[in-house]
Parts: C-alpha cells; structure tokens; sequence
C-alpha cells in the first residue's frame, strides 16, 4: 500500500496544503478527511494544493480533490491546484476537471492569484 503525507505551511501568505506521494483507493478517505481537518483548523477561505510532490492520483484521489473543491466552496472559500506533474494533469484533462479547477504549473503564479 501507498503511502500519502500531508502536510501544511503559509508561503507568502497563501495556505499551501502539501501533498506527498500517492493519492489511491488505499488511503483516499484518510486524506480527504485529514486535509478537511487542516482546513477547518486554519480556517481558510483560500487553499493552494501543492501537488509537486504527488505522483499519481487514481479515481479516488480525484475523488478527494473534488470533495475538497466541492468543502472550501460550501464554505464560501476558494481551492488551487498547483505544480501537478504531466501525469496528473493528464489526468485531469481526461477527466475535464481542468475546466473547473483553477490548476497552475507554478506555485507562484497560484500564490499570485490567491
């Protein structure tokens, strides 16, 4: 089994919610409600997905995603995706959720518009 760290830190004051390694079937439910938890704690209207670190995402951890865009926007907030490598954004192409996610190639530039 796979397995997934979460992790959180203000860069430029932005709320950078960090994801390492594998999101899978194996250990969906755990992250979404570990990263649910991250954010009611931080309170944040707005969240940055940093998934540079992420290499790979299955249909449950496209699960998870949605359910955190789906969580930040019944909270009147805002999720970004940034740094998904090729596969993923793949994935997200595949999917269309490129069309509703807001997706940067560059921490930065998802910084800039949070």
């Amino acid at each position: 089994m796979s397995d997934v760290k979460l992790s959180y830190e203000i860069l430029e004051g932005s709320n950078i919610l960090k994801v390492d390694g594998e999101v899978i079937f194996e250990n969906s439910n755990r992250v979404k409600e570990k990263a649910k938890e991250i954010i009611k704690e931080i309170e944040a209207k707005k969240l940055i997905v940093d998934l540079s670190s992420t290499s790979y995402l299955d249909s449950s951890g496209i699960g998870v995603i949605l359910s955190l865009f789906k969580f930040m926007r019944d909270n009147d907030g805002k999720l970004l995706i940034a740094n998904p490598n090729e596969k993923v954004k793949r994935v997200f192409e595949v999917t269309k959720l490129n069309q509703i996610l807001d997706i940067y190639n560059d921490i930065n530039k998802a910084i800039e518009v949070s």
